[in-house]
């Protein structure tokens, strides 16, 4: 079975990143690739997934710039056709959340979250993805 890769990015500003080594830390644990970058553009998040051939994204945002990040991103993805799920963690209110889910992030990860509901997560959905279809 191949491997999961999974590319966690954090803005170069935001210092809370403590959550998101715990979650990398898991994913590794639980067998995945982890690649790691400190970003200041979507348009670098995206030129990363594609080099190195990603299954997911993951990014923390704790600055309350998630929503930009996440229609930036998305918006870059969709630009160069890169269908790639990207999840979202950090301190996110969870009013926000819905609205997130709506633009198209597969799951959010608050503060209260467990690293392996994170990691659980990607397998599950890398596993329903990789799934031959009848």
């Amino acid at each position: 079975m191949k491997k999961i890769r999974i590319l966690f990015c954090r803005y170069t500003l935001d210092g809370h990143d403590r959550g998101l080594h715990t979650v990398m830390r898991k994913c590794r644990d639980d067998g995945m690739e982890v690649i790691y970058i400190h970003f200041t553009s979507a348009e670098q998040i995206t030129q990363t997934a594609i080099q190195e051939a990603v299954d997911v994204i993951g990014i923390t945002a704790s600055m309350g710039h998630h929503f930009l990040i996440a229609e930036e991103l998305l918006g870059q993805l969709g630009e160069k056709n890169y269908e790639i799920p990207v999840i979202m963690g950090g301190v996110i209110p969870t009013v926000d959340v819905p609205r997130l889910l709506e633009m198209g992030i597969k799951s959010v990860f608050g503060p209260a979250s467990a690293p392996a509901e994170a990691s659980a997560f990607i397998s599950k959905f890398c596993e329903k993805r990789d799934q031959p279809t009848a």
